[in-house]
């Protein structure tokens, strides 16, 4: 299991690595002022977290008990070790919150949790206390839980909870000191790339160092699980190799995010935007829209136009799917848009990066841009690949050329 903050690059972007997670989670409430979301995968991890404790872990280390006790103890601790996650996704939060940044959500899933930030922390001293945040409560619960349990244990009694309290305090301390690995995405990575930034006094070469170190870590771990897999005959082995890759993964991720955040640094929204984008009447049908303005065109998204002429949102050919074929005849496109208050808007002089890392999944990473109240461009996820192109046309070095996963579309 891991648990980090949200993955993001040196300007705020959430990787696509992390974020996609959202696309499986559901909201199951509010902690402490923070959306909570839980992906799917958490209830697999859990049903197999209470099959081992019920039926090897504690049966081995208290034995004489009732197999419907094991199990009951065993979904006990579960739903504690979780409890023990999201204490570590929450302290980055709150110290995040602290630190005058937007957290968007705490989502826990398959590696433990996510804490998503709009944003990064202002300083090398406030992205260290965030980043350090989690693997500190993390170890803070495994003193907790051993005290706990020895104090349990001095007075000869319940045995069982005993043992369900050391096995916390030991996965607390793995999942603190794993977590402390000092590479990205890791939490060590982010302390550092803190004690980079301080050092060097430039974020996105902390965080390229960052993220180089976390594929160096990714690999050393597959490498590691392979031979633990083929000479121990330990199953274990695969699990290792299968998070050293996705540490891999997501450190590539985070390295093309970085080097795209470079190549658009010192661009303003007006060097990249397209002018004057094609707009949508809100007024007319979604089927006569599809019918009589989308078919043989090439775009994918439009400012969506009120009679008067003002801009009341934007549609994409993701939101047009969302309406039923049966509804379509009656349904206006003003009302199939996006909300202009849900769109990310910017002026032409406006830094690009600024712009950048307020675009999300909901507009399909597409913002409008106003000079005044009037509609002057849009940027959508094709620009910024034009811009950085240009980029690396202009770079002799082709330090742009590493710049993968990003979208065309």
């Amino acid at each position: 299991m891991r648990s980090t903050v949200g993955i993001r690059d040196a300007d705020g972007q959430e990787v696509n690595n992390v974020k996609d997670t959202n696309n499986a989670s559901m909201r199951i409430g509010r902690l402490a002022g923070f959306p909570l979301d839980m992906h799917w995968s958490v209830l697999v991890i859990a049903s197999l977290l209470t099959w081992s404790l019920a039926t090897v872990s504690l049966p081995h280390s208290a034995p004489g008990h009732a197999s419907m006790t094991y199990w009951l103890a065993g979904a006990a601790t579960a739903v504690v070790f979780f409890g023990s996650l999201l204490a570590h996704e929450l302290s980055h939060a709150l110290i995040a919150r602290r630190a005058g940044l937007e957290v968007r959500s705490v989502t826990l899933w398959l590696f433990g949790g996510v804490a998503s930030l709009g944003g990064d922390p202002p300083t090398p001293a406030a992205d260290l206390r965030v980043a350090a945040a989690g693997p500190a409560a993390s170890l803070a619960l495994a003193v907790g839980f051993a005290l706990a349990a020895a104090g349990l244990d001095a007075t000869g009694s319940a045995h069982l909870a005993v043992s369900a309290l050391w096995w916390l305090a030991g996965v607390n301390v793995v999942l603190g000191l794993f977590n402390l690995l000092p590479g990205a995405p890791l939490d060590g990575g982010r302390v550092l790339r803190a004690l980079l930034w301080r050092h060097h006094g430039d974020r996105q070469r902390a965080a390229l160092t960052a993220t180089r170190a976390g594929r160096f870590i990714g690999g050393a771990l597959i490498a590691f699980g392979v031979l633990q897999f083929l000479y121990g005959a330990d199953a274990g082995g695969l699990w290792l190799g299968f998070i050293g890759w996705f540490i891999l993964g997501a450190a590539r991720g985070e390295e093309s995010e970085v080097l795209a955040g470079r190549a658009l640094r010192g661009l303003c929204v007006g060097d990249v935007m397209t002018p004057m984008p094609v707009t949508a009447p809100g007024w007319v049908t979604v089927e006569e829209f599809v019918e009589n303005y989308l078919l043989g065109g090439r775009h994918s998204a439009f400012p969506v136009v009120a009679a008067d002429g003002t801009v009341t949102g934007l549609v994409t050919l993701a939101r047009l799917r969302t309406v039923p074929p049966a509804d379509r005849a009656t349904t206006l496109v003003g009302a199939a848009a996006i909300p202009r208050s849900a769109v990310p808007t910017a002026t032409p002089a406006e830094p690009l990066l600024a712009l950048r890392a307020r675009l999300g999944e909901a507009t399909g990473g597409r913002g409008l841009v106003f000079q005044g109240d009037r509609l002057v461009g849009i940027v959508t996820p094709a620009d910024l690949v034009r811009a950085m192109e240009r980029t690396d046309l202009q770079d002799p070095a082709g330090k742009s050329r590493q710049l993968v996963g990003i979208s065309h579309a």
